[in-house]
């Protein structure tokens, strides 16, 4: 059988140039984090698949690359930093180590059939802010992530909303919200959010925490880089407990969020926020 002249869809080898414009956008984004006080540390790129069961959705399982190993046991290439990190450090967390700063990079590889000739493997970077369950945190990362961009993108946008809003006005809400239909049953005031009418005021009765939460965000931020869209949802909420958000510069180049509840299933309890660039989109 001949072999194969070209790579699987969606990986393809750096050559000289585009390594070199890798590293340099590499070791510019690294220098930042460095300076705001972010430590680096470097994760697994297979993992058992048993740790994270409970908090993979089907869309999650779908993307990730699994396999049985020579034990018998079954592994997935890494697809997402995030639970990765939250099961390296709760185990040993200490509260006088808290709050933790940090930064990782490296390749997460995903299976996205829908997207054909879509990149598969890419190279990313991405802070979390551990132990810090404040909007002055949310606030800090939310500017870190702009500051990010201006490094490379020029101005930032980023739409940022909470998703416990849509928990606290039903699983039909959810549904509505998600795809932006409303029928007969749907409260009048997810219609308002699905039109983009409502108010944090109209929500405050649904949602008192985060509708001030978000409103202490707004007030803190610049309202030409940072823009709150309440109907701005995904088909299911994964890890995020709180505040959720994507960042633009020519495109869309990175999300985060916050998972208060992540490092409770991995054995110590710590609030948490981060997000990921995809280097890709990066200029």
């Amino acid at each position: 059988m001949a072999a194969k002249l070209r790579y699987p869809t969606g990986v393809h080898a750096l050559l000289t140039d585009e390594t070199a414009r890798r590293r340099r956008i590499e070791t510019r984004f690294v220098d930042h984090l460095e300076s705001a006080g972010f430590a680096e540390v470097v994760l697994p790129i297979i993992d058992y698949v048993e740790p994270y069961a409970a908090l993979v959705d089907r869309d999650s399982t779908r993307q990730s690359y699994r396999f049985v190993d020579r034990e018998g046991d079954l592994v997935a290439i890494r697809s997402d930093f995030t639970p990765m990190l939250a099961r390296a450090l709760a185990p040993a967390l200490r509260a006088e180590e808290l709050p933790l700063r940090l930064f990782y990079r490296g390749d997460v590889i995903r299976c996205e059939a829908s997207r054909l000739g879509s990149n598969r493997e890419l190279f990313q970077i991405g802070a979390e802010l551990v132990g810090d369950g404040s909007a002055e945190g949310d606030i800090a990362m939310l500017r870190l992530a702009a500051d990010l961009v201006r490094q490379f993108n020029g101005k930032p946008t980023i739409v940022y909303n909470d998703v416990s809003i849509a928990a606290a006005l039903g699983a039909s809400a959810r549904e509505a919200l998600v795809t932006k239909r409303a029928d007969p049953s749907t409260p009048p005031i997810v219609r308002k959010v699905i039109a983009g009418e409502a108010t944090l005021e109209e929500l405050a009765p649904y949602a008192p925490k985060a509708v001030a939460r978000l409103d202490a965000i707004g007030r803190a931020l610049d309202p030409g880089e940072f823009v709150l869209h309440l109907d701005d949802l995904e088909e299911s909420a994964g890890y995020y407990t709180g505040l959720r958000f994507r960042v633009y510069g020519k495109s869309l180049i990175a999300q985060g969020g916050r998972y208060d509840s992540l490092y409770a299933r991995f054995g110590t309890p710590a609030p948490a926020i981060g997000f990921t660039f995809t280097i890709e989109e990066l200029d």
